[in-house]
This record gives structure tokens, C-alpha cells and sequence, in this order.
């Protein structure tokens, strides 16, 4: 299964551990799922780590070049009609990467329910479809 984890999700799997967040993350770093992302995500979540919870830089790195090197980074060609352009930059790559579904836990992503035929998913939800 090809799948784009939000920036929300992200930070969740590296701040919050032991919720469904990591699980998924997890599942990636075993392979059991293709986690697929973008250089604006990474980007995102960098800043993020960073700027809203203060974690050094070179810890915010760790998490980058391993997200880096377990992902298929893809660089979308279109962007999405959004008035957030944070909240698109998930949707753009998971059209780019041709996902299966989007895991999110912003709930912008979530009232959407799904985007262009790809579902936009709580973590838990994804982690019932693996089952």
C-alpha cells in the first residue's frame, strides 16, 4: 500500500509515541507499507520539529534524512486549489505519487474525506485497512 502520512500524522509518530501515528510510521520502517512524500513535506515537518517544539537541529535532521531514505520522495507537478496551501502540499503528493490513501490527522484533510478518488484517512483507519 502506497501512502502519504500529513505532516500532523508525522509529528505525531516522532512527538507523541505509542499512538496510531507511530504505528503507521512503523509499518513503514519495516516495509510493510510504501511511505511516500515530498521535499515540501519533509520540509514542513523540519520546520515544525523545529519552530513548535524546539528540538535542536541536528535531532530534526535525524528525522529528515531517515524519512528521506525509507520514502519515495516525489515532486508534485500541480498544485491544489486550497485557501491553506500547507493543508495541500499531502494532497499534491499523494497525486503525485499515485497513493492509496492519504493518513491525516489535521482535520481540514479529514472534513474532506477524500481528494481527487484518493481517501484522506485518520491513522487508526489506515491501520484497520492493513489488517
Amino acid at each position: 500500500m502506497r501512502v502519504v502520512l500529513d505532516t500532523d500524522v508525522l509529528v505525531s509518530a516522532f512527538v507523541f509515541p505509542g499512538g496510531a501515528a507511530e504505528r503507521v510510521y512503523r509499518l513503514a520502517l519495516a516495509g510493510r507499507i510504501q511511505l511516500i512524500t515530498s521535499v515540501g513535506l519533509v520540509a514542513e515537518l523540519g520546520t515544525v520539529l523545529g519552530r513548535k517544539f524546539g528540538w535542536e537541529p541536528t535531532m530534526t535532521e535525524e528525522v529528515v534524512v531517515q524519512l528521506a531514505r525509507i520514502a519515495e520522495v516525489v515532486v508534485p507537478r500541480a498544485s491544489v486549489d486550497d485557501a491553506d496551501p500547507a493543508k495541500s502540499r499531502a494532497v499534491e503528493t499523494a497525486r503525485a505519487g499515485r497513493v492509496d490513501v492519504v493518513a491525516a490527522s489535521d482535520d481540514h484533510l479529514l472534513r474532506l474525506g477524500s481528494r481527487e478518488a484518493i481517501p484522506i484517512e485518520a491513522p487508526a483507519i489506515v491501520l484497520e485497512r492493513l489488517r
